[in-house]
């Protein structure tokens, strides 16, 4: 844009006066045979000579599919009067809120045969508006459709190669249009995966020598708005249009027309320069545009493989979180993300399997989601081994305690037999959480646990807050077995006593009695052999080996 005098647009309007313009309708600049229609300069001239001294042209362009409402947008906010039914092309027209703007409407031929492309469309518009407005149907994934991921293609190739020509960091907005959007508009996890998918976009694009380290920011300003439905919403439709007219009225000085986005276009050669660039941007044509569409294909399709399958391992990955955070473990941990990991994998490679095996952009994906889904497995298995530590000392703890409460002391030989105890039952539990493919190193792991727990026995054991500790754990344990006592009453049990004898004579007996819990063993050995009351009045000598069924009765008073 640069500054247009007055005298210059009447002067252009007397050599190229076109009805089209005094009546404000919208005028096609390139037809169905995708040429430049005569007259483009003259209606220009017309349309714009209410431009003030010194003042710039600013240019508006939209894109999109047909039929997505773009044209009655444009109309709403500037007051054209764009046709969506109209013949495929490019129509321009003045608008009438803000004097200093021109509106470009690119129409898509409908026909695959036709040089009306959306491509070529967007490389056309892109090399001249300051602001473009990317029109696109609101899905409730969020993601572009193939069209839009089309268009945003040619606007980045457009925007590199003319940074590689010299232009420098020449920037421009991109007003990302969605329509039929809720009343609420767009929630959080809409719009950034809206902005990831732009994002990894620009990344696919081949990028032209020296600038192999561009960055989306250095070019483009995005912007998203959500267009309600016009009737299903129609209060929520007009506060949007409201305040797009808002952010574009103003003259030159608007809110979304920043000096930053101008082109500097001078406005006597507006026509010549169309003319031009619709004539490279039809010439690119045949120079590589397959391998162009190739990409797109292969990014569009790992977009969505990326997302659909991210999305379903984050479903259960949450369910995991949820857990870990009530401080329980995952059962069979290790296991369940192995499973995970491949159903993921194999949901994503079914998705891309129509792409190129050799695409990068495909590989990269691939090793994006490895990256994600590992990062998030890794978290939650070393946030349940830090719970596994600190079961595992309070397991040191209570072999302590209940080790004092028999012996009343902790001998120096015990607490490396605790400890190993203990580190077999947390390695015995650290298997069922490793992941092989997460290839985490287990050492440092152990060899931490084991530190903690030789520091923890020796500083404990040597405290005076130990033996309180002890007896206030023998205090507990009397309190419940007072309370598991219950009410008085009477318990019978059943036991065996057995026997075994020698020969000799006299009634030497001895007695033996194992006790683990509330299980008990007993062995008795008697010499009473040659006793005349043991022979009863058979007068047979008692077996050698006797048992002699007992019954116990254990009463509460």
């Amino acid at each position: 844009m640069a500054p247009i005098t007055r005298s210059l647009a009447l002067g252009l309007l007397a050599c190229f006066a076109a009805p089209a313009a005094a009546k404000k309708e919208a005028f096609q600049m390139i037809d169905g045979p995708a040429s430049i229609v005569k007259g483009t300069a003259g209606y220009v001239a017309d349309a714009m000579s209410k431009l003030s001294d010194g003042r710039q042209l600013a240019i508006v362009a939209s894109l999109g599919p047909r039929h997505v409402g773009k044209s009655a947008l444009l109309n709403q906010v500037f007051g054209a009067k764009f046709d969506d039914k109209a013949a495929a092309g490019v129509w321009i027209s003045p608008a009438t809120t803000n004097k200093d703007v021109l509106l470009l409407n690119a129409m898509p031929a409908e026909s695959a045969d036709s040089e009306l492309t959306q491509k070529r469309l967007a490389t056309m518009c892109a090399s001249v508006a300051d602001c473009l407005v990317l029109n696109a149907w609101h899905t409730t994934s969020g993601r572009p459709t193939t069209a839009t991921v089309d268009i945003l293609g040619a606007l980045f190739s457009e925007q590199l190669r003319q940074a590689s020509e010299g232009a420098g960091t020449q920037r421009s907005l991109v007003l990302y249009a969605l329509h039929g959007a809720e009343a609420g508009g767009l929630n959080k996890s809409q719009l950034a995966e809206l902005q990831a998918q732009v994002a990894q976009i620009w990344a696919s694009m081949p990028k032209p020598p020296g600038l192999a380290g561009a960055k989306l920011g250095d070019y483009f300003d995005f912007e998203y708005v959500g267009v309600p439905h016009a009737r299903a919403a129609a209060a929520e439709h007009k506060e949007s249009v409201a305040a797009l007219k808002e952010r574009f009225g103003g003259g030159a000085e608007a809110a979304a027309l920043k000096q930053e986005y101008s082109k500097v276009i001078d406005l006597e050669n507006f026509a010549v320069l169309l003319e031009q660039q619709w004539s490279d941007a039809c010439a690119e044509a045949d120079d590589g545009l397959a391998a162009t569409r190739e990409q797109m294909r292969a990014c569009y399709l790992a977009s969505q493989a990326l997302f659909g399958a991210l999305a379903t391992a984050e479903a259960q990955l949450a369910k995991w979180a949820a857990q870990v955070a009530k401080k329980r473990t995952v059962p069979a941990f290790g296991t369940q993300g192995r499973r995970l990991l491949a159903r993921t994998f194999a949901a994503y490679d079914e998705g891309t399997a129509a792409c190129e095996p050799s695409s990068k952009f495909v590989a990269t994906q691939r090793a994006k989601l490895s990256a994600q889904l590992k990062v998030e497995l890794a978290r939650q298995f070393n946030d349940q081994v830090r719970m596994l530590n600190v079961e595992a000392m309070s397991k040191m703890r209570e072999l302590m305690l209940l080790t004092v409460a028999r012996m009343g002391v902790v001998q120096d030989w015990q607490l490396p037999n605790m400890q190993n105890g203990i580190e077999r039952w947390w390695t015995g539990k650290l298997a069922e959480l490793v992941i092989p493919e997460l290839a985490l190193n287990l050492v440092p792991l152990k060899a931490d646990l084991s530190a903690r727990l030789t520091q923890y026995g020796n500083r404990f054991v040597s405290s005076a807050t130990f033996q309180v500790q002890a007896l206030q754990y023998l205090a507990e344990k009397a309190k419940d077995r007072k309370e598991a006592k219950g009410a008085k009453g009477m318990a019978i049990s059943y036991g065996a006593t057995t026997a075994v004898r020698t020969a000799g004579t006299g009634n030497l007996q001895s007695f033996a009695s194992y006790a683990n819990g509330p299980f008990t063993a007993n062995f008795m050995l008697a010499n009473d052999r040659d006793l005349a009351e043991s022979a009863g009045s058979s007068g047979a000598a008692p077996p050698t080996f006797k048992i002699q069924p007992k019954i116990n009765f254990d009463i509460d008073l």
